[in-house]
């Protein structure tokens, strides 16, 4: 029983290598037409699911960093459904408290480089809560903080 689960075993995992292989040469195609953005879409949805499988938060957290070109040609909502959906995969990764902290802090300094104001409030929120679950309380209170303080900004410009 054993000898005929270890093969099957070897082949999915050189099955899932070289689906990630191929999804990742999909993400190195230039072309912005529509088409290529939605092969390109489902590509990181693919390589995303497929990297959390495998544990592999350090290839999730390498292909946010990799997708900065792509996501200046993608509507601002889209970007901020994929980044949100490559978090959530590192933090179904086992043992990865410290790199989803590490990715947060990234993600901030990046959305505010971009001047992308709503998805760095989001990414802000996550990261505070995973600060406060490490008990890093001065710090998530100095991003929450933040926070409140972009809120009631608003929250008068609104009334």
């Amino acid at each position: 029983m054993s000898s005929s689960y270890l093969p099957a075993t070897t082949d999915l995992i050189t099955q899932a290598l070289e689906a990630i292989s191929i999804l990742y040469r999909i993400l190195e195609n230039p072309s912005s037409s529509s088409e290529a953005l939605q092969i390109n879409d489902q590509a990181i949805t693919n390589l995303t699911d497929l990297l959390r499988q495998e544990n592999r938060a350090e290839d999730l957290r390498n292909l946010l960093t990799q997708l900065r070109h792509f996501f200046n040609l993608i509507p601002k909502a889209k970007t901020a459904k994929i980044v949100h959906s490559i978090i959530d995969a590192v933090a179904k990764v086992p043992d990865t408290s410290d790199l989803q902290i590490s990715l947060c802090k990234e993600m901030v300094q990046w959305t505010r480089a971009e001047k992308r104001t709503f998805l760095r409030q989001r990414v802000e929120a996550r990261l505070a809560s995973l600060l406060m679950e490490s008990k890093e309380y001065s710090e998530a209170l100095s991003h929450l903080s933040g926070l409140i303080n972009l809120y009631k900004k608003f929250h008068i410009h609104i009334s």
